[in-house]
């Protein structure tokens, strides 16, 4: 009987043991889709991710970035969107639970332009971290807040530079604003989720 329950044991360990999860691993500072090599994650992952971001400047060509990876213990599917006076920047994660799932390609959904009756103050300033607001801006569909957040930012290979923003956020307080991946936010010294005006 002993000997039977050490098999199963056994067995079972062998079973849990290859359960690993595989993902597909890369990044790109210029597009929203990269291919990568498939790596086998740690026991303790159970799912892979993708991560896109869209920074949109006016005069400016849109700063795409995607991230794609073993996921992090508790991530969790995300949208999140923020548009100030001049620009806007949304980002998505995407969390599977299959080998190979984060291979394809993610997309933004839509964006809903319907004026929600929410108003923030809005500006914009580099190389500072702070701006003075001094126009309001009407807010659009899921963006039912303001934000005020000021950092150093790194948004593509070239030196991380100092901002401030203010605008509409869909982030209900801070903790939802999402601060990463490391290499693209830093130095965070102000971050304010507040109701509109």
């Amino acid at each position: 009987m002993k000997a039977l329950l050490a098999s199963i044991g056994i067995l079972f360990a062998f079973i849990s043991g290859g359960n690993a999860i595989e993902c597909e691993v890369c990044s790109d500072r210029a597009s929203m889709d990269c291919s990568g090599e498939m790596v086998t994650c740690d026991q303790t992952v159970k799912s892979c991710q993708t991560a896109i971001t869209d920074l949109t400047f006016e005069g400016l060509d849109p700063i795409y970035n995607v991230f794609k990876n073993c996921s992090d213990v508790g991530a969790k599917d995300m949208l999140y969107r923020a548009a100030g006076k001049e620009g806007s920047y949304q980002q998505r994660v995407e969390v599977c639970q299959t080998n190979g799932c984060n291979k394809g390609p993610l997309q933004f959904p839509p964006k809903n332009t319907t004026l929600n009756g929410v108003k923030c103050p809005t500006c914009v300033v580099d190389g500072k971290l702070s701006c003075e607001a001094t126009e309001v801006l009407e807010c659009v569909g899921e963006m039912t807040n303001c934000l005020y957040i000021a950092a150093t930012f790194r948004n593509t290979a070239a030196p991380p530079m100092k901002a401030a923003f203010r605008g509409c956020t869909c982030a209900e307080f801070a903790e939802q604003v999402p601060i990463g991946p490391a290499d693209t936010v830093q130095d965070v010294v102000t971050l304010i989720v507040s109701k509109g005006v």
